[in-house]
């Protein structure tokens, strides 16, 4: 019970952003700049785990650092799908319907978080597909390189 005058406590909802830069450091890096520069898609053969991509520069088993950089190819298989009826601005990265998938690459043993575009009718676990890239001048170095996987069988 509250003293008589006294106010309630009210709350107030706020959204707090900390922009930030940060190095990508050397695995990150290469992975990045594979996209960029060369359309190529860099993996990391990792003990124990295979071919990772997006590299990470160690194994999550040992902690083991990583070896070999393999190139993949820009195709691959959908290991997961999840379609996006109803975008969300501001929370989703397109307007129309698309949806998140995880496609595991030519040449992988781990699987790449990505996004459909088309044909969303064809998404499916093993459907394949394939990476649609930037135009040359448009790609800056970020997994959005590749603007989107189109599904190719």
């Amino acid at each position: 019970m509250s003293a008589p005058g006294a106010v309630e406590p009210m709350y107030q909802e706020q959204v707090m952003e900390f922009p930030y830069k940060h190095s990508t450091g050397e695995t990150v890096g290469r992975f990045l700049a594979g996209l960029k520069e060369q359309q190529t898609i860099w993996g990391h053969r990792v003990a124990g785990q295979g071919v990772v991509v997006p590299p990470m520069g160690y194994s999550e088993i040992d902690g083991r650092g990583g070896g070999e950089w393999v190139a993949v190819k820009d195709t691959g298989v959908i290991t997961a799908a999840a379609i996006v009826h109803h975008p969300i601005a501001r929370l989703h990265p397109f307007e129309q319907p698309f949806a998140f998938v995880l496609v595991r690459l030519d040449g992988a043993d781990t699987a790449l978080a990505h996004v459909v575009r088309d044909d969303l009718g064809k998404v499916k676990v093993g459907a394949r597909v394939q990476a649609d890239w930037k135009p040359d001048g448009e790609r800056v170095g970020s997994v959005r390189d590749i603007a989107a996987f189109r599904v190719v069988g």
